[in-house]
């Protein structure tokens, strides 16, 4: 997608091909986009804050997992299994050259048989961790060649953590996969958005090649996490998030309204 936008606040998920993102402005007013992840920040240049459901703060050691992982799925209770443990930063890198499909999995398999075994039993790697490692690359390039640029703050949201926060941290008892979970989804941001329904709408409209409902709602409560949020209502998980090698923080970050 081309143009900008002069939207402050962004909340950014993977949709059917590639990004997609709902953006307000100062006004309130709001926008949505697709592309690229480069595309999109440049897109929303003129941004304060945009919140990406990926993880970007990556550990380097073969025995780490990321904290903000762990505790996330603590505080979600059941639908801890939302948050996929995060591969470290030498899998990313290999997974670039990777092959794609099964036998790109079982490699990745075979990388991480070792970790999955250690610190916590019951948890592990997936194929789902597996399936993001490519969105996973391209924001930790995007951010890494950012680093000293002006323009947005970008920063790393689980949407499942945003729902959590803003039903006041209560976890969704529905799969954002179905019909009951995306009403509920609704129903809880539309207590501070109310056009959350008309959003909705104008995207499956409009952009139904791009995303389908639960990235529409995954972003728009990135969006709204953001917008009520920034700059001093932001919190996170873990309250003081580690830093990686890189210095990015492991975090994810949710909207507090009592900080």
């Amino acid at each position: 997608m081309t143009g900008t936008s002069d939207a402050k606040f962004v909340g950014v998920d993977w949709g059917k091909r590639g990004w997609f993102s709902v953006g307000f402005d100062s006004r309130g007013d709001y926008d949505m986009g697709y592309g690229k992840f480069r595309e999109l920040v440049d897109r929303y240049s003129q941004a304060s804050v945009l919140l990406v459901d990926i993880p970007i703060g990556l550990v380097s050691g073969k025995e780490e997992w990321r904290v903000c992982d762990l505790q996330a799925k603590d505080l979600l209770e059941g639908r801890g299994g939302s948050v996929f443990l995060t591969p470290p930063r030498y899998v990313i890198e290999e997974s670039r050259k990777a092959k794609s499909g099964p036998g790109g999995y079982r490699e990745f398999q075979n990388a991480l048989v070792s970790i999955n075994t250690l610190r916590r039993p019951g948890t592990k790697f997936t194929s789902q961790a597996w399936n993001i490692t490519p969105m996973i690359a391209e924001v930790d390039e995007v951010v890494a060649s950012r680093l000293e640029d002006s323009g947005p703050e970008v920063r790393e949201v689980h949407p499942e953590v945003c729902f959590w926060a803003l039903n006041g941290r209560r976890p969704m008892a529905n799969s954002k996969k179905k019909l009951l979970g995306q009403e509920e989804r609704v129903r809880v941001l539309a207590g501070i958005e109310p056009r959350t329904q008309d959003i909705l709408h104008t995207a499956l409209r409009d952009h139904a090649n791009h995303a389908a409902a639960d990235d529409v709602l995954d972003a728009l409560a990135a969006a709204v996490t953001a917008r009520e949020g920034y700059p001093d209502k932001l919190q996170t998980v873990p309250e003081n998030p580690p830093k990686d090698a890189r210095g990015l923080p492991m975090e994810m970050v949710f909207y507090n309204p009592n900080p």
